[in-house]
């Protein structure tokens, strides 16, 4: 893997571990000031840090605990897609597993500028 893709995988890698860090604040902290995060594509965008951390922290509050982990991860560029598997224990002790894939496109700072999300929430029920 050449220098660039092993750099792009760890922004993904970065990305993921925030998913299952319970904390929006550092999960949010991956994303450029002014990113589109349209998670999942279909719903309502959210557009810059702020409503993508309010995002965040939707989603983190409606378990106790919850997070993706990344199955096949491949980039080009500034872009990566990634397939994964979310893992998730409602606030009822209920275990919920869903999946999905996301398109990431990084600035070269290494900060998301967009995502877009691909996966079925009603697969949580």
């Amino acid at each position: 893997m050449s220098d660039t893709k092993d750099k792009i995988a760890d922004w993904v890698a970065d990305y993921f571990e925030g998913t299952r860090s319970m904390n929006a604040e550092k999960w949010a902290s991956r994303f450029a000031e002014d990113a589109i995060f349209h998670d999942p594509v279909g719903t309502e965008k959210a557009i810059g840090k702020a409503q993508i951390l309010e995002r965040g922290k939707g989603f983190v509050n409606a378990f106790k605990e919850v997070g993706l982990h990344e199955t096949y991860v491949h980039c080009h560029n500034q872009t990566a897609v990634a397939k994964w598997e979310g893992r998730a224990i409602d606030q009822d002790g209920k275990t919920i597993n869903f999946e999905g894939i996301n398109v990431f496109h990084f600035s070269q700072e290494g900060l998301i500028t967009s995502l877009e999300g691909f996966w079925d929430p009603s697969t949580m029920a």
